[in-house]
């Protein structure tokens, strides 16, 4: 006949747990970490292709819309804000901030307005 664990097996058991869960917090926290790591260098690297493509930015509405798209995979908005880095960098000013307030405003009024008719 099998013996079931006592209070020795519990106790094992528990350990075992805690050493698991001490495990897994250190593996997200180093995880946590690299990823902090990586979004710092890959932020640097925006800023500096932005710098040195600004006036290709600027003039170029194809390349404009191909930098604003690769900026909204990885979840960066330079249009976020007229006051904010991305402002200064590329000189986006007041027209494409309130443009975007627009947009947003459009986009809640349509939502709003599809969710009263259903």
């Amino acid at each position: 006949m099998r013996r079931r664990p006592g209070i020795g097996g519990l106790q094992n058991a528990a350990a075992a747990r805690d050493q698991y869960r001490l495990l897994g917090e250190n593996v997200a926290k180093l995880r946590t970490d690299l990823m902090k790591e990586q979004l710092a260098t890959f932020r640097s690297q925006l800023e500096d292709f932005a710098r040195k493509h600004k006036n290709d930015i600027r003039k170029n509405p194809t390349f404009r819309a191909q930098f604003h798209e690769m900026c909204a995979k990885v979840g960066v908005d330079p249009l976020a804000s007229n006051k904010g880095f991305w402002a200064e960098l590329l000189g986006i000013g007041d027209f494409y901030y309130e443009l975007e307030k627009g947009c947003k405003l459009l986009k809640y009024v349509w939502q709003l307005d599809r969710s009263m008719e259903a």
